[in-house]
C-alpha cells in the first residue's frame, strides 16, 4: 500500500515545484517586459535578450503546462478532488439514485462534494446543508450527502423533519455502507446505494404525495 502513496506524494510534490517555477519564471519575464516598457534602454535590446527572455517565457509555460498535467494525473488516480472523485458514469448513476429515491417519496436529497474539510465533515455538511437550500423544504425532511474527496469521508444529515422520525442509528448504517464501499474504491455505487437505502426509509414517513413538486434539483453539487 505504501509503494503508491508514497508515487502519489513524489508527483503531488514535482507537479507543485514545477507549476511554482514556471509561475515565478513568468513573474521575472513579465517583471523585465514591464520594466523596458516602462523605461525604455537607450539602445534595443540585443539578439541575444530577445531570444533569451522568448526562452525563459516558453520554459516557464511548459513547467505550468506540466505542472498542471501531473496535477491532474494524481488527482485522478487518487479520486480525491471534486473533479475526479467521480466518473461521468457514476455521477450519472448517482443522479438516477437521486431521482429513484424521491420517486417514493417527498423528501430531498443532495449529494455536496467538496475538496476538503475546514474543519470536520459534519460541522461543514451543517454550513452546505443551509447553502444547498436543504431549509427550505415544506416539510423540513431533506437530506444532504457531504463528501470530503481529499479524504473520501463523508457525513449525512437530515432536516428537523427527519430527525423528529428517524432514528440516528438508521443514518449511523447509512454512512457505514457508503464508507464501505469507499474504501473499496467504489465511489458511486457507495453513494447510489446510500442514497437507495435513504429513500425506502423515507418513503415510510414522508410518503410522496399527488401534488409532490422535486423542490431541488436532481444533481451533483
Amino acid at each position: 500500500m505504501e509503494g503508491p502513496k508514497t508515487s502519489s506524494r513524489t508527483l503531488r510534490a514535482i507537479s507543485a515545484f514545477l507549476t511554482a517555477a514556471g509561475v515565478v519564471l513568468a513573474v521575472v519575464v513579465a517583471g523585465v517586459v514591464a520594466r523596458e516598457l516602462i523605461a525604455p534602454p537607450s539602445h534595443t535590446w540585443s539578439a541575444w535578450t530577445r531570444g533569451a527572455i522568448l526562452a525563459t517565457s516558453v520554459v516557464a509555460v511548459a513547467f505550468c503546462v506540466i505542472g498542471g498535467v501531473l496535477s491532474y494525473h494524481v488527482h485522478r488516480s487518487r479520486r480525491d478532488s471534486v473533479r475526479t472523485f467521480l466518473t461521468r458514469d457514476e455521477r450519472e448513476n448517482v443522479v438516477r439514485a437521486i431521482r429513484d429515491a424521491e420517486a417514493k417519496t417527498s423528501g430531498e436529497v443532495v449529494v455536496h462534494l467538496a475538496e476538503r474539510t475546514r474543519r470536520t465533515p459534519t460541522i461543514d455538511a451543517r454550513e452546505a446543508f443551509e447553502k444547498t437550500g436543504l431549509t427550505k423544504t415544506r416539510e423540513r425532511n431533506g437530506v444532504l450527502f457531504f463528501v470530503s474527496t481529499r479524504d473520501h469521508k463523508l457525513a449525512v444529515i437530515g432536516d428537523k423533519g427527519i430527525h423528529d422520525r428517524v432514528a440516528p442509528e438508521f443514518w449511523a448504517e447509512v454512512v457505514k455502507h457508503v464508507e464501505t464501499r469507499f474504501g473499496e474504491g467504489r465511489f458511486g455505487d457507495g453513494l447510489a446505494e446510500g442514497i437507495a437505502m435513504t429513500g425506502a426509509e423515507l418513503a415510510g414517513f414522508f410518503p410522496r404525495r399527488a401534488d409532490d413538486t422535486n423542490e431541488l434539483p436532481d444533481s451533483v453539487s
